[in-house]
């Protein structure tokens, strides 16, 4: 599990970005009815920052309280705490929120004996020094999208055309207008190119997905310090 390594930030709490391997499966409880899963950003001993597709069902509490949180790490024992939602903030992904959460200092077991949420997600994480993502991760997502440069249907090209550009949307939402076209008409040359790429292309295509993906982790980190 990766912390991020921006040590010197204000936080009460280290941040770690949970990998592959250690992602922990996340659930909200509303009044024992409404379940909503989440997919962890980053978690700490004091809180999470996740997004779901549900985003739209926190705006209906009366209050930002939270009755459940379950959470599970991989090869461990679930554990469940209350909390609070502290924002909600809607992604340009359709129907896809970002949210910051506050554990509860205390919560229970799977066995329901009372235990202390910060040193129980503590115990569960693996922290390193640094957060790195290989260039790979990018090649794939461009790679398994559907090559929308061979249709012969426009409306089918339109459609692919829209699913690529909208998976790109966790690094494209962080790049200004100009950056954001040069962004996919890079996109549409490497799809043009595929599956050998020009390395300045590649190069060009890396360059900016870091660019936006690192700004995306920033303001994740920045908007969850208050936890």
């Amino acid at each position: 599990m990766d912390e991020s390594n921006h040590t010197h930030e204000r936080r009460k709490h280290p941040r770690y970005h949970p990998d592959r391997k250690n992602q922990p499966q996340v659930s909200f409880s509303f009044n024992g009815n409404t379940k909503i899963s989440v997919d962890v950003i980053n978690i700490s001993q004091g809180g999470l920052l996740g997004y779901t597709s549900n985003g739209n069902r926190f705006s209906i509490q009366d209050d930002s309280k939270v009755n459940q949180i379950k959470i599970k790490f991989p090869g461990k024992q679930p554990f469940c705490c209350s909390g609070k939602v502290l924002r909600v903030q809607p992604s340009r992904e359709i129907h896809k929120y970002f949210c910051a959460i506050q554990f509860d200092e205390m919560g229970t077991d799977s066995n329901k004996n009372p235990i202390n949420i910060g040193e129980k997600i503590d115990q569960s994480l693996q922290p390193v020094d640094e957060y790195f993502i290989p260039d790979q991760i990018f090649i794939n997502r461009l790679e398994k999208a559907e090559n929308y440069l061979n249709s012969e249907n426009p409306d089918v090209e339109t459609q692919h055309r829209k699913t690529i550009y909208d998976s790109f949307d966790d690094i494209t939402s962080n790049l200004s207008l100009e950056e954001k076209y040069w962004f996919f008409r890079i996109v549409d040359e490497m799809k043009q190119h595929e599956p050998e790429y020009p390395e300045k292309l590649k190069n060009a295509f890396l360059t900016f997905c870091r660019i936006g993906l690192e700004q995306t982790i920033r303001n994740a980190q920045e908007s969850n310090n208050e936890l």
